[in-house]
């Protein structure tokens, strides 16, 4: 199991679960959108990466913060990236839902530093696409990037997380070299399940994106915090649960 995009110090217990991981079959990108995340997912790549077993981290500024975020700020996420040559940036992106959304708003030039800084630092880019795709894509073509791809060294790659997009995003984003990220809320809109099988196998990626809503709905406490309500165990039953029922999905729509 490899889990593309986790927010792991989001999660209950994120030192235990790190390690419980790590000892066992469960991979994984600890992605890290905001200032106080970059800082817990450093840590935790600190305490816990190997030579033999790196950490991979990501770490970007979400859309949902995109109005709060001062050069300051964007100056301390080059530094964790600097520090982190392996690391993606991202997620960012846009999202209809927060603020700064509009064309040539804020959300857009927050996202359009990120591509520029993944450019420049030759790294894969998480991009969160809720809204716009055709958008999205038309910023990465306008920016140039991804670099032109070498077929000895094929990243950077921009990466269409929890993916959401139709065959016409797919079609385009392809040359790219895109990766296509999926969750089990990728096969519930019509047009991407239509379009899911038409991704090449080796671009195709899986991901639970568990973060501290996840395992809400049962009413109970999941944040990170000194006494979540869930145990360690359960958090990673869940998180396999999670990763195998996209995958089934996944495998389901090629049959």
């Amino acid at each position: 199991m490899f889990d593309f995009h986790i927010h792991l110090a989001r999660l209950p217990h994120p030192k235990q679960l790190t390690q419980l991981l790590y000892n066992g079959d469960y991979g994984f990108i600890a992605i890290a959108c905001e200032p106080w995340e970059w800082e817990s997912t450093a840590n935790l790549k600190k305490e816990f990466s190997t030579e033999n077993k790196p950490f991979k981290t990501s770490y970007g500024i979400h859309p949902m913060i995109a109005t709060q975020v001062s050069d300051a700020d964007f100056e301390r996420l080059k530094e964790y990236l600097q520090a982190d040559r392996s690391a993606s940036v991202g997620e960012c992106g846009l999202d209809k839902r927060y603020p700064g959304y509009g064309e040539n708003g804020v959300q857009e030039a927050i996202f359009k530093r990120q591509i520029e800084l993944a450019k420049a630092l030759g790294r894969d880019l998480q991009i969160h696409c809720v809204g716009d795709y055709g958008r999205v894509v038309t910023l990465l073509k306008a920016a140039h990037y991804p670099p032109l791809l070498q077929p000895a060294n094929p990243e950077p790659r921009p990466v269409f997380h929890r993916f959401g997009g139709d065959a016409g995003i797919v079609r385009a984003a392809l040359p790219m070299g895109a990766i296509f990220s999926l969750h089990a809320d990728s096969f519930k809109k019509k047009s991407t399940r239509a379009t899911i099988p038409l991704i090449p196998e080796q671009n195709i990626r899986f991901e639970t994106d568990a973060d501290e809503t996840t395992f809400a709905a049962d009413g109970r406490s999941a944040s990170n915090g000194d006494a979540p309500e869930y145990n360690v165990e359960e958090v990673i039953q869940a998180l396999k649960e999670r990763w195998l029922a996209v995958k089934i999905l996944w495998e389901n729509l090629k049959v």
